[in-house]
């Protein structure tokens, strides 16, 4: 009796280890999701819906002045951090310059927060705006789940103050960018081959993480669905102005998700904005073999260093891809 009564234990014992094991992996988790195509909807509860009347810091010297005779066929808004000054001025000379062709109007501006790294960081933010003036930066913290209202940040900014740009790109600060890709993508001219209202970018198809010890763990109360809306990593995308403008007003209306890329997935179904896949925009980067191994990229991320993005990008401007 008393050898039954520690193997009872003895397995207690064992047991307690592995279920705190699959549970802390999410694996049971997934038995109680909700199906997406017969359940979903959002916002999941009463949710009140964010405020996103940051006040601005800084905007572009071109904001609200703008010419409606010849508007811009691509405004290009990077999301960086007030610390990546570096990687800014890369980009001024490499794709974010608005020179860059003659025969098409382009602009370039950088979507900023406040950093709380220290009172110099923001006044250097604020001398390089006054220096460049290409910088749209609101008072709310530049941290990783913020990303956001940053995305947002820049809607409301176009929508608001230059909503007369045939299309918009977004782009974090360390991706490879081919401006002249995404123009032949876009269409020559004023005319384009899409739809009126274009989402385009690398679309994703995935399911929630329920894994705990992962930075992109979501519990069910959180999002109980089993799949999320079909989305465009946030990495670097292109809206049209029509979409563009329909998105701020319905995002306007939604509860923000802390994945951006997600929240806009969300968004863009309740706005019956279909997402649009183009090959040409890389979540993964590609091994570099020379400039030919990029000749059809218009977007990939993976350039943390600058000083590497600028010599990939040199090269590959130099074989005309860029």
């Amino acid at each position: 009796m008393l050898n039954k009564h520690y193997k009872f234990l003895l397995k207690c014992a064992l047991a307690i280890p592995f279920i705190f094991v699959v549970d802390f992996c999410g694996i049971l988790t997934h038995l109680y999701e909700l199906d997406f195509e017969t359940h979903y909807y959002y916002p999941l509860h009463n949710d009140s819906v964010a405020t996103l009347d940051y006040k601005y810091l800084q905007l572009p010297a071109f904001s609200d002045n703008q010419d409606k005779s010849n508007p811009p066929r691509l405004t290009i808004l990077v999301k960086s951090a007030v610390g990546n000054l570096h990687r800014r001025l890369v980009i001024r000379r490499t794709w974010g310059y608005e020179s860059r062709f003659s025969d098409v109007h382009i602009r370039c501006a950088f979507l900023l927060g406040v950093s709380n790294e220290g009172v110099s960081r923001n006044e250097d933010a604020e001398a390089e705006s006054k220096q460049h003036g290409d910088i749209i930066r609101a008072d709310f913290t530049d941290a990783y789940f913020n990303n956001t209202i940053k995305t947002m940040m820049g809607l409301r900014w176009a929508s608001e103050h230059f909503n007369h740009s045939d299309f918009y790109m977004f782009v974090d600060d360390d991706y490879y960018v081919s401006v002249k890709n995404v123009l032949r993508f876009l269409g020559k001219g004023r005319e384009t081959h899409h739809q009126s209202e274009l989402f385009a970018g690398f679309v994703f198809q995935s399911t929630p993480l329920r894994h705990k010890f992962s930075k992109w763990y979501v519990s069910l109360q959180e999002y109980p669905f089993d799949k999320w809306p079909p989305y465009i990593t946030a990495g670097a995308f292109i809206l049209s102005r029509e979409a563009l403008l329909k998105m701020y007003r319905i995002g306007s209306t939604v509860p923000l998700f802390r994945f951006d890329d997600i929240y806009l997935g969300i968004v863009a179904l309740k706005a019956h904005i279909p997402v649009h896949h183009c090959d040409g925009f890389l979540f993964h980067r590609p091994a570099y073999y020379g400039p030919d191994s990029y000749s059809n990229v218009i977007a990939s991320h993976g350039f943390g260093d600058p000083l590497e993005m600028e010599r990939v990008w040199n090269e590959c401007r130099s074989a005309n891809y860029a």
